[in-house]
């Protein structure tokens, strides 16, 4: 027993450095991204409800660093500050699928092909979802939707104008690479980690290759297991690496690190109720055809034309001992931080919390990372009455205080920006 356990900690420890020298780069320059590009002078460029507000759109949501979830609030910011519908849709998918640290992390794993051929996929998507919506009869019931629901986006709306010091504007970029953004997919990293390195111990070799023939049946296979799961660009990747070690072609394996990360069961229902079912259909439509499409485009490619993607998890990429492994202390160390955090808000806080003034408790439904916090937690603050708001993700729940409460505002309240009290 305690070799198995040790065999998984030195596979996921394997994995870990594998990818933590590019994922550091990628979290680097996601801060700059952060930093130095103004959003505000962004939405500029996505009025209208032409096929370039769709291209300008995913240009603009490929580096972005938002995972499935935090695209929501962000997207619906960028409508709200007039972005076309084509603009939004486009934005939706494109962004989830990659994002500056994806690409870095990508190529560590794959190699420049894969690395290349990613983005472009997102990009190529996007497009298609937004030109796609562009063919819809315009729906005055998918405006009201959007009119509707008022998400506040601190990623969308925050000017860079507020930093006049380079150096502080870095700062701040570093602050949300290594705190804001590690903290959103810092759990679900280390879950895929872990299920990517006991699918390396479990799975034998070349067990899909053996019992799931080859060809559309793979990437199908691939498909359904990626649309409803949660999983960030960047924890997918181990994930993708040791299936194909497994015997699932590069494909079938890019058809998982699209649709995984572009969806999931939590951002479905909230862009169903906020953006209304034809919106949701164009953005289902788009992600599976475009997935199983790219993914046959990949295996064409690397069998008829020699390009090779490879697997990290297969072999070892060689890059120095102390970049592998230095650059993975600092992700353990940020990550331990933020595991730290979690357990001291989870079980720490009641006994501070039992002394406050008296308040109200709710339940919250749908929230997936911090963004969901932040856009809860601001739309609790903006209630009549309310001092005070904390919303704590791991256990979805919503202390509010204040005074003359009510819970039916409080429940509208978080209904307008997406998400559901329960009971």
């Amino acid at each position: 027993m305690l070799t198995l356990v040790g065999r998984f900690l030195l596979e996921g420890l394997f994995l870990l450095g594998q990818m933590a020298p590019y994922l550091t780069l990628g979290f680097i320059f996601a801060g700059l991204l952060h930093a130095f590009v103004p959003k505000r002078a962004v939405v500029r460029y996505l009025g209208g409800e032409t096929v370039g507000s769709a291209v300008k759109a995913a240009v603009i949501g490929v580096p972005m660093p938002l995972c499935s979830c935090g695209v929501v609030p962000t997207a619906i910011g960028l409508r709200k500050r007039g972005a076309s519908r084509a603009a939004v849709v486009s934005f939706l998918i494109s962004t989830p699928q990659t994002g500056v640290d994806s690409i870095f992390a990508t190529y560590g794993f794959f190699g420049w092909v894969m690395a290349v051929f990613r983005p472009v996929a997102a990009f190529v998507s996007g497009i298609a979802g937004g030109v796609a919506t562009l063919l819809l009869k315009r729906n005055a019931s998918d405006d009201e939707h959007w009119l509707k629901y008022h998400i506040q986006s601190e990623d969308a709306l925050e000017s860079a104008d507020d930093y006049s010091s380079v150096v502080r504007r870095f700062l701040r970029g570093m602050r949300f690479a290594f705190v804001e953004l590690l903290g959103d997919i810092s759990l679900w990293l280390v879950l895929g980690l872990a299920l990517a390195a006991a699918i390396s111990l479990i799975v034998p070799d070349d067990f899909f290759a053996d019992r799931l023939p080859g060809g559309i049946v793979q990437k199908l296979v691939m498909m359904i297991f990626g649309i409803p799961l949660y999983v960030c660009s960047t924890a997918s990747i181990p994930i993708a690496a040791v299936l194909m070690t497994k015997g699932v072609s590069a494909g079938a394996a890019f058809v998982f690190l699209m649709t995984g990360p572009a969806t999931n069961a939590a951002t479905m229902l909230i862009i169903g109720r906020v953006m209304g079912r034809r919106v949701l259909t164009v953005y289902l439509l788009s992600i599976a055809l475009l997935a199983l499409g790219f993914g046959a485009g990949l295996d064409f490619l690397t069998v008829h034309f020699g390009l090779t993607v490879t697997s990290a998890a297969a072999h070892e990429h060689m890059l120095p001992d102390w970049i592998t492994w230095g650059a993975a202390g600092l992700l353990t160390f940020f990550i331990t931080l933020h595991f730290v955090e979690w357990f001291e808000r989870r079980f720490l806080r009641r006994a501070t919390m039992a002394g406050e003034e008296k308040g109200m408790e709710l339940i919250v439904e749908g929230m997936t990372c911090s963004h969901c916090v932040r856009t809860v937690t601001e739309a609790l603050k903006n209630v009549p009455g309310v001092t005070h708001a904390e919303v704590t993700l791991a256990t979805g729940r919503a202390r509010v205080t204040g005074e003359s409460l009510s819970r039916e505002s409080l429940k509208t309240a978080v209904e307008q920006v997406g998400y559901r009290i329960k009971g």
